[in-house]
């Protein structure tokens, strides 16, 4: 549907959850795509179903956004709870406070019902450093967003803590330094066809589970919400959405291997009609 004009040209703040997507015949039928294909089309149809389930009219002066796809968004039973693991992975964005790893375990459970999850992962991004020739990710980066996760942990919010791609000797610091263990390293085998031998040598005297996966770090950049909004909206709604976090997680029956649940969440933020004139104005 083409809008003549913005449909909600005052939303600075943006929170998607596709439910689970175990259950949406549009991801049925394209059964063999990638992690990343998968996440865009549940924002894809998120999105869709948000705005064909809105009064236009109505999302004129509202600063805050909420698209849930409520006919597939499920709270975990509770009967049922202690025979499932919840497994979230959170990817992290350059320039975010580190904060935003309790908003986004905090948005979890709240969407999902329930009091704690087994295992928290984190992603960072690539291109992390205050020079703009430093691009290696460092402890230094790390830790800010660990002491939150700790704080997690402590709170009986999280049991597990882990991250993704993280070499020998990153992950050797982070372990020596940290109050919390990381219990899983995710590695990806696009960039390596094997495992490193001394990681592997690492982990095992660390106790430490390696995991394969094959998410690309920036898995959903700001370029591709704002194409999205654009494809569903106008221009002008699409302008200066900035990523916060973006979070995969699923549900599996312990002992069985079952996936129950699976879905994804992103939140997104822009400056304000008035400040970006301000801006321009200076």
């Amino acid at each position: 549907m083409a809008y003549p004009c913005p449909v909600f040209p005052n939303a600075s703040s943006l929170f998607v959850h596709s439910g689970n997507i175990l259950n949406w015949n549009r991801l049925k039928k394209k059964p063999l795509q990638s992690q990343q294909e998968e996440f865009i089309e549940s924002v894809k149809g998120t999105l869709s179903s948000f705005l064909e389930s809105s009064q236009t009219d109505a999302l004129q002066n509202i600063p805050k956004l909420n698209c849930i796809h409520s006919e597939l968004k499920e709270s975990l039973p509770k009967e049922e709870r202690s025979e499932l693991k919840l497994t979230v992975k959170i990817f992290l964005y350059n320039n975010q406070p580190a904060t935003i790893v309790r908003d986004a375990v905090e948005k979890v459970l709240s969407e999902l019902d329930v009091e704690y999850i087994e295992t928290v992962l984190l992603s960072w991004h690539a291109e992390f450093g205050e020079d703009e020739d430093e691009d290696e990710l460092r402890l230094k980066h790390l830790q800010p967003y660990w002491e939150v996760l700790q704080d997690l942990h402590d709170d009986d919010l999280l049991l597990n803590a882990g991250v993704s791609d993280l070499d020998r000797d990153l992950l050797e610091e982070l372990y020596d330094w940290a109050k919390v263990k990381p219990c899983i390293n995710q590695v990806n085998l696009a960039s390596c066809c094997t495992m490193p031998p001394e990681l592997i040598e690492y982990a095992k005297a660390t106790d430490i589970q390696l995991l394969t996966h094959n998410d690309p770090k920036a898995m959903f950049p700001d370029a591709t919400l704002q194409e999205i909004i654009r494809n569903y909206t106008t221009q002008m709604d699409s302008e200066n959405w900035s990523m916060e976090w973006a979070v995969c997680y699923s549900v599996v029956v312990k002992c069985r291997g079952v996936i129950k649940a699976k879905g994804n969440m992103i939140t997104a933020n822009r400056p304000t009609q008035n400040s970006l004139k301000i801006t321009k104005t200076d």
